[in-house]
């Protein structure tokens, strides 16, 4: 379907603009005049957006991957609060994602990757529409991955990201954004509750009959967090324009700005977990331990074009900046980073022989840079050693990633597809320490530099087997290869290497509305994995280490389904979300056959919801997991637990509005929803545990128009 061409941008086109304070290029007029009248198309009979997908298509596409991906529709979290991805992913088989303090910011991994990071998330590639969040070194804070700001989410798992070239441990998780076509008219929602929750969000979309589509949204929220000195607030403007240049053509711009003020409540012992779970950290609540981050920005333009026979090729551009300010127990630390980079992607899907095949071939190059300084006062191990607030250090390092990555799905027979790929990659890691000063009375910094430069190849081998159209095996092998960041690639140690993987995975998929489910084993051998170690432990500081040898394996599970009620209308929605992780330190004296820290073994989640024809619904949900290790010495583990949460809500016909009432913990367990990572606790009590949310509850309004 074509677009009419105007003589001069409509009134329309002038107010999608302002949505992101930009001029759209582009929309101008055509020299020559019509030959016939113009023919005016609603926005109702507009086609999707050529740069992001709907969600019917992308499962469609997910369907070829052999390994286990899934996508969750935004409608799947939006009944009750969402106060992080939290509540949209841990309905997802595989992934561990929890916010203990009740902040907006997670601890993320996927198949053990990241097990000692506790904010940021190491070994999972952060996107949105194909274009990275992430650093150009892989760094990202989960609080970058807003699901309000997301139409779905793709979560690869593993290798099965290779299509957006990233290739490793845990894979990538990719938020669509809404648009003008997915999303219009406007919304206005408001979540409330315990300790003086509170979030907004205002957002609106339109398509337009030139070409033109918008989507804007405003976020505000507050909170003071689960536990004393965890508050958070927030600010956040996201928004995209998107313009059709012609029917195989489309261009959108990305634009989010936020800021972030949040403190951290720090760890705590088992002993006070269980005698008073709300207490901060003692080191953390002395220092005043919190981070200002102002501003933080992302820009970002896709470009998708549709040559028809000769596939789709998609072009996006990246630049985001962070300035933060960070107080904490060692001494302030503020930094001011800049990444920006390109990709490019080609989708073919043709023919090969006779026989249906798909190739996609991709090159991702990211760059960046970063300046942080060091300023007093200067403390060690809680002790202060200088009460000056003079810079004492000046930290730079630059940082260079380029993939080049192919992937090629060869039917054999119309349900068996051959599924061979490779990833190469190239990386450059610089950084230097330069001593401004030295404390007065304990001198303690020292100055160095470094540079490293990491290269290799990550090949792919896979098979899909459609049984049915309603169920499908898939198996693949795979390696992944994950060099540090730029400013852990250095340490007193000298220069880390590369984490290296090799994946077996074997799995199924399918079903229907009725029942589905979604199955995979899987089994890493890991090379030189990467772990932050605190060290001393409590103090704020990390040292980032290589492990020689260790093994990754697991089960995910998901199960999910629908049923009638005699005597009842409406029907019982029922989710199961279920994983097993047995990580393990190989070949190593110490601890030989010692589990890895940070994960329970088991952990998921069970929904139930139901739902009236009416829009009445109402249900319970229980989380649980077992006990877990916390050192590598295996001498300190977290007590298991199963927590019991519940919505009641009304979702008007059309969408109009939605209300709902949300009770977290009703049993008011007190339970560690994560743990920070350490070597050996000598079978003392160490203030490592990160409490859980106490009991609470939250109610919420919906509407649009």
């Amino acid at each position: 379907m074509s677009h009419p061409r105007h003589t001069k941008p409509t009134a329309d086109a002038a107010l999608a603009a302002t949505l992101l304070l930009a001029p759209v290029a582009g929309v101008a007029a055509d020299p020559a005049p019509a030959l016939l009248p113009a023919i005016h198309v609603s926005a109702e009979a507009e086609a999707p957006s050529l740069t992001i997908p709907d969600v019917q298509a992308a499962r469609d596409q997910l369907r070829a991957t052999p390994g286990n991906v899934s996508i969750v529709d935004s409608t799947a979290y939006r009944d009750g609060a969402v106060m992080s991805l939290h509540d949209a992913l841990s309905r997802t088989p595989g992934v561990y994602v929890q916010n203990p303090a009740g902040q907006e910011t997670v601890k993320l991994s996927i198949r053990g990757s990241g097990l000692s990071t506790a904010f940021a998330t190491r070994g999972v590639r952060l996107l949105r529409d194909g274009v990275p969040l992430s650093r150009a070194d892989g760094y990202a804070d989960t609080s970058w991955a807003d699901p309000f700001n997301a139409d779905y989410i793709e979560v690869y798992r593993g290798a099965n990201a290779l299509q957006y070239g990233a290739s490793t441990l845990g894979g990538a998780i990719n938020l669509v954004s809404p648009t003008g076509y997915s999303q219009p008219g406007v919304q206005a929602r408001l979540e409330a509750g315990a300790n003086r929750y509170l979030r907004t969000q205002l957002r609106g979309g339109r398509a337009f009959d030139n070409g033109v589509d918008a989507f804007a949204s405003v976020t505000q929220l507050h909170t003071d967090g689960s536990r004393e000195h965890a508050g958070q607030s927030l600010t956040r403007f996201y928004g995209n324009l998107g313009y059709r240049f012609s029917p195989v053509s489309e261009g959108r711009l990305h634009l989010s700005v936020e800021r972030n003020r949040q403190q951290f409540p720090g760890a705590i012992s088992l002993a006070q977990l269980q005698s008073d779970p709300h207490a901060a950290g003692a080191s953390s609540e002395r220092a005043d331990e919190r981070v200002t981050i102002w501003p933080q920005t992302v820009l970002a333009y896709t470009h998708a074009l549709d040559l028809g026979r000769a596939g789709k090729l998609a072009l996006g551009v990246h630049y985001g900046h962070t300035r933060f300010d960070n107080p904490n127990t060692y001494l302030r630390l503020t930094s001011d980073s800049h990444d920006y980079g390109i990709s490019l992607r080609h989708d073919l899907d043709g023919t090969l022989g006779g026989r249906r095949n798909r190739f996609v071939w991709g090159v991702n190059l990211d760059w960046g840079r970063s300046h942080n300084r060091g300023f007093g006062p200067v403390h060690l191990n809680d002790v202060l050693v200088e009460p000056s607030d003079a810079q004492f250090q000046d930290i730079g390092g630059r940082r260079s990633t380029a993939e080049l990555f192919v992937e090629n799905s060869h039917y054999l027979t119309p349900d068996v597809a051959l599924v061979t790929g490779a990833q190469a990659v190239r990386a450059r890691r610089t950084g230097a320490i330069d001593i401004v000063a030295e404390p007065t009375y304990f001198p303690i910094f020292t100055p160095s530099s470094g540079a490293a430069t990491y290269s290799g190849v990550s090949p792919k081998l896979g098979l899909v087997w459609t049984l049915r159209p309603e169920a499908q095996l898939f198996a693949n092998l795979s390696r992944s290869y994950e060099p540090p960041t730029s400013v852990e690639f250095q340490n007193a140690a000298g220069i880390l290497q590369a984490q290296r993987a090799t994946t077996l995975e074997l799995g199924t998929r399918g079903g229907s509305a009725r029942f589905g489910w979604d199955l995979a084993l899987y089994y890493s051998r890991v090379r030189n994995e990467l772990l932050g170690i605190e060290s001393p432990p409590n103090s704020g500081r990390y040292v980032v280490t290589n492990i020689d040898d260790t093994r990754h394996a697991g089960l995910e599970a998901g199960l999910h389904g629908s049923l009638p009620l005699p005597g009842l209308p409406g029907a019982l929605d029922w989710n199961l979300a279920y994983t097993f992780s047995r990580y393990r330190i190989a070949n190593t004296p110490a601890f030989d056959g010692n589990a890895l820290p940070g994960i329970p073994p088991h952990f998921g989640r069970v929904d139930f919801t139901y739902r009236h024809p009416s829009g009445f619904y109402l249900g319970p949900s229980f989380e649980f997991a077992s006990r877990w290790y916390v050192d590598q010495a295996n001498t300190l583990s977290a007590p298991g637990y199963a927590i019991v949460n519940a919505t009641l809500g009304y979702a008007a016909p059309g969408g109009k509005y939605l209300v709902f009432l949300d009770v977290r913990n009703i049993a008011d367990k007190r339970y560690a929803a994560t743990t920070d990572y350490i070597v050996d606790a000598g079978g003392s009590d160490a203030a490592v545990f990160n409490p859980g949310l106490a009991r609470s509850v939250f109610a919420g309004v919906q509407l649009r128009w």
